[in-house]
């Protein structure tokens, strides 16, 4: 036995030696100083901060790297064949990569910068509930081939044909002096001249309507892929390095990029560009590069609905993995050979041992048992193994819960901040409004009430004392209209005979003074000389009054947000093992509140509340079923139609029901609905934990659930057991 110990130990050593031979072979240093060069999809800016940051810190330079960068004065034009055409080119571009790769341009992505596109739509801010669709029938100009924003319109319902299309000049001054209604940008850059003008916008993202595509990304050549992987990895590598070090240090590489490579941009642009990059890059939730191909199938959907892909493209060659697979194939052929030596010299010692077990058996079964012995041991220790895993499986489902409740503000993250901004950004420009006026615009009005007759200037104040009296009433377009129809009539009754005819101009002054509305007041001042410079006064002291009410109705909006997230967040004061008492109303409406905005007027919402009984457990918990069943139905009818919820009583139970008219569940399925994992939603909108998870929580609770389902009609029932104690407590 000794002798085979030592035979053992040299064919490990040997088999070690032979491995570190072949570390040699492979192995080989890093080439120093290889040039590559870089072609930027436009100007220098802040945009491409990182790259500028690799090559001035020296990042390019420790992996052996010579990196030429080039600005593009023509965007994308070119970009793509420049950079498939040789080795040792790259490139910045947009979402358009994906088109040029399927047409036959031998490139590859290998890292995503801006995990979320900043193209917008701008527009000028005109009234505080402004939505896309009062964009109706505007004069718009839109960039070609911007299907982000094509398919954010279709998705709200719009079509080109329902604007005025006109072609784009690609500056802001024509929004701003008001030769366009609406243009396109980027919110990083374009957003700055109307915030350094001081003129009111409104931003419209696709993103708040689900269309959620990538901003700039890295690619290369195909063949700089395969003949110098190393390569890529290090200019990769290098680069993202570089982007992670300029969105921690922002003011820093804004004066290095405007001391070397953009004169032209101002420091304060290029830090507001950076400030806005911020939110879109994600560089602390996000890692740096990262992409996800379930995100490029989503961008090419969109492509597809345009007729620019086909359906399902299979996105193979088009992606760069940073971190494949080794291949251990060279490893796998080495182990066979030494096996198969191995095998042969077992067989020959072999041989030679059953002559020695013949001699030998009882001191052979003896070693036998305690081989058996060994075994049993080793059951026991795996037994207790499996249960400490069962134990963490356990703990893993509540963080899967908790995980759930967190997908779930995710999920209303983007309609919640636009509930908050809308309402912030009216306060913010109203309350600008009122600012202006004391600064710029009531020395002049005192002034010029200095100058006019004593009866004028009771005149005004009378006119003054009605703001105060009276709430202003801001008008839409229709009623304005129809206002001004009714006006131009009756004035013409009221104003002295040397006004011979009313224009537009002095019925916008009357709308804007609201001082049609004031009846004696009016006509007094309609009397007066000098009624025009008292109007012109008092459209401005409007103005203010009219500001204030912006600002009183944006506020109440904007805490009801807070306190609907607020009481969703806020978990029961027992812990989640613990039960308490639910009130399931409360949580439903909480809920609701939740996804206001992502039902929006499409979805029409019925409730039934018959029942104010209690139940108890884990409110966290049941608020997740409440998601789960209103996600699942909002997902049925598509996001448009009705959905109807019932509370009512069937002693011992509280049956919540949730009702959708929409596509129902197939019989072929309606038996696999609750298993783990399970879904009939595309890959990316869903993992099948949901009714998995409703079951079980609805099952810990002592309740049941139940469905129903049928073409245009599926019926969840939930059916929790009343906790009476509390409802006798709380009559």
């Amino acid at each position: 036995m000794a002798i085979i110990s030592n035979q053992n130990r040299k064919l490990h050593s040997f088999f070690l030696i032979f491995l570190f031979f072949i570390e040699l072979l492979f192995a080989h240093p890093i080439e120093a100083k290889e040039t590559v060069d870089l072609y930027l999809k436009w100007y220098h800016q802040f945009q491409f901060a990182g790259y500028y940051t690799a090559l001035e810190k020296g990042y390019y330079q420790e992996v052996g790297l010579d990196v030429n960068i080039h600005q593009s004065t023509k965007g994308l034009e070119g970009l793509h064949q420049v950079v498939s055409e040789k080795e040792a080119r790259y490139g910045v571009g947009t979402n358009e990569v994906l088109l040029q790769w399927h047409v036959g341009k031998p490139i590859v992505v290998i890292a995503v910068i801006f995990q979320h596109s900043p193209a917008v739509l701008i527009t000028k801010r005109t009234h505080p509930n402004q939505s896309i669709h009062d964009l109706k029938g505007k004069r718009l100009m839109l960039t070609p081939h911007v299907y982000e924003l094509l398919a954010y319109l279709k998705k709200e319902k719009l079509e080109l044909t329902d604007f005025k299309e006109i072609p784009h000049s690609f500056r802001s001054i024509d929004l701003i002096e008001g030769r366009a209604d609406v243009i396109d940008g980027y919110s990083t850059t374009q957003t700055y001249e109307f915030q350094k003008s001081k003129i009111p916008v409104m931003i419209y993202s696709p993103r708040t309507s689900g269309i959620d595509f990538y901003g700039d990304n890295l690619f290369t050549s195909q063949i700089e892929i395969q003949n110098h992987p190393n390569r890529v990895k290090r200019f990769r590598e290098a680069s993202l390095r570089g982007w992670m070090y300029a969105m921690k240090h922002k003011a820093e590489i804004v004066d290095l990029i405007y001391q070397k490579y953009s004169e032209n941009v101002t420091k304060e642009q290029l830090l507001y560009e950076a400030e806005q990059m911020e939110p879109l890059i994600q560089p602390n939730l996000v890692e740096m590069g990262y992409m996800y191909e379930g995100r490029w199938k989503h961008i090419s959907e969109v492509y597809a609905d345009f007729g620019m892909l086909p359906k399902n493209l299979n996105l193979n060659g088009f992606l760069y993995n940073p971190n494949p697979n080794p291949n251990y194939g060279w490893i796998v052929s080495v182990f066979v050979s030494a096996l198969g030596f191995l095998l042969v010299a077992w067989l020959i010692q072999r041989y030679r041992w059953n002559k020695q077990y013949s001699e030998n058996l009882k001191s052979e079964v003896f070693k036998r048992t305690e081989e058996l012995k060994e075994i049993n041991d080793t059951l026991g220790s795996t037994n207790q193994i499996l249960e400490l895993k069962l134990k963490e499986l356990k703990e893993a489902e509540g963080k899967l819960l908790t995980s759930e409740k967190l997908a779930t503000v995710g999920n209303v993250t983007a309609g919640m901040a636009h509930e908050m901004n809308t309402p912030l950004g009216a306060i913010v420009s109203s309350n600008g409004s009122i600012k202006d006026f004391f600064l710029n615009q009531l020395e002049s009005i005192i002034n010029q009430l200095l100058q006019v007759p004593q009866e004028d200037k009771k005149r005004f104040f009378a006119l003054i004392h009605e703001y105060s009296q009276t709430p202003i009433v801001l008008l839409n377009g229709k009623k304005e209209r129809d206002l001004k129809k009714e006006l131009k009539i009756k004035l013409k009754t009221i104003l002295p005979n040397n006004e011979t005819q009313v224009d537009d101009a002095f019925l916008d002054l009357l709308l804007e003074s609201y001082v049609y509305g004031f009846g004696e007041t009016f006509h007094g001042i309609l009397q007066s000389q000098n009624h025009k410079e008292i109007l012109q006064w008092g459209s401005k002291i409007a103005n203010v009054y009219r500001s204030n009410s912006i600002i009183t109705i944006a506020a109440e909006k904007s805490a009801h947000v807070v306190k609907t997230l607020k009481n969703y967040l806020l978990t029961d004061d027992v812990s989640l093992t613990e039960e308490s008492v639910i009130d399931i109303r409360n949580g439903i409406e909480t809920i609701l509140a939740l996804y206001d905005y992502n039902m929006n007027t499409r979805v029409k919402l019925i409730k039934q509340f018959h029942s104010t009984r209690k139940c108890k457990g884990s409110r966290d918990h049941l608020n997740l079923v409440w998601v789960n069943l209103l996600n699942n139905a909002m997902y049925a009818i598509s996001y448009e139609g009705t959905i109807e919820i019932q509370i009512k009583d069937d002693d011992p139970w509280i049956v919540v029901s949730f009702i959708d008219e929409g596509i129902g569940i197939s019989e072929e399925i309606q038996n696999r609905i609750f298993e783990p994992f399970f879904t009939t939603k595309s890959e990316g909108e869903g993992l099948g934990l949901g009714l998995d998870i409703c079951r079980k929580i609805i099952s810990k609770m002592g309740g049941q659930i139940r469905f129903e389902s049928r073409k245009g009609y599926t019926r969840f029932d939930i059916f929790l057991l009343a906790n009476d104690e509390s409802f006798t407590d709380a009559n």
